[in-house]
């Protein structure tokens, strides 16, 4: 049959990507314990294309990530990407996944048991002559109480939900939750599923108990990761959601290159 994808293209023109996104699948994920968490998988997978060849051969790009997604790890991804510019004869290559990633947590108090969803992201790439490199992306909601809030009022003080985003790049593999236990641990208030009364008593008071900016948090997980040898890169960015302003408060750093 014809291959029109490899005839000769006469314009010219190389392309910086192409490829396919959008695509769900169920994903097995690894969770610290090393079980595996099913989970739906949106994926992008791109590789370039030189300025002789009119396309690519995406169905080659969709039996890659099938074969990837039941058994997901960051090492096997990165046999992907190699996988990619093999098959498609390219010299870069792209993927991403962003999937939800639930977490059973215990209520502080009662010990109540719920899920809580994260939305987290892998997302590597294969450049000539380099090593591939990867990053997770976590999207983190926390709590933050206002320290002017608390510090002005007679009595109360306002919080509100947030949402950080640390994208974490490792020298060697690493688990999500280690990254959702730095957040959480420098969060106002961390997030529950579920909490009786007794737990919602003590999530107000601890909140007031360690107010925090989007500044405060930003700066304080940053502190967390500086110098730390498990990271060649991150970046920090924190959404509060403000409560009392009909806008977000928000803040970012990131490592030095």
């Amino acid at each position: 049959m014809p291959d029109i994808q490899s005839s000769r293209d006469p314009r010219g023109l190389n392309l910086d990507e192409v490829g396919i996104q959008r695509l769900k699948l169920p994903l097995g994920i690894l969770e610290r314990t090393d079980s595996r968490q099913m989970t739906v998988g949106t994926f992008t997978l791109a590789v370039s294309l030189d300025a002789d060849r009119r396309g690519i051969h995406m169905s080659r790009l969709v039996e890659i990530v099938h074969a990837l997604a039941p058994d997901f790890t960051p090492a096997r991804a990165l046999a992907s990407l190699e996988e990619m510019c093999q098959r498609e004869e390219a010299a870069h290559a792209r993927l991403e996944v962003t999937f939800p990633f639930f977490r059973r947590k215990q209520a502080p108090v009662s010990g109540s048991e719920s899920l809580v969803d994260y939305t987290v992201s892998w997302v590597g790439a294969k450049h000539p002559a380099t090593p591939s490199s990867w990053s997770w992306i976590l999207s983190v909601p926390v709590t933050t109480l206002c320290p002017c809030s608390r510090e002005i009022s007679l009595y109360g003080a306002h919080s509100q939900r947030a949402r950080v985003t640390l994208t974490l790049t490792p020298r060697d593999t690493l688990d999500i939750e280690t990254g959702l236990d730095l957040v959480e641990s420098h969060a106002s208030a961390e997030l529950y599923g579920l909490l009786k009364r007794s737990d919602e008593k003590y999530v107000t008071e601890r909140a007031y108990e360690r107010p925090r900016f989007a500044e405060d948090l930003a700066r304080d997980i940053a502190c967390a990761l500086r110098g730390d040898p498990r990271f060649t890169h991150f970046r920090v960015a924190v959404e509060n959601f403000e409560s009392i302003h009909n806008h977000s408060a928000f803040a970012s750093v990131s490592s030095s290159p």
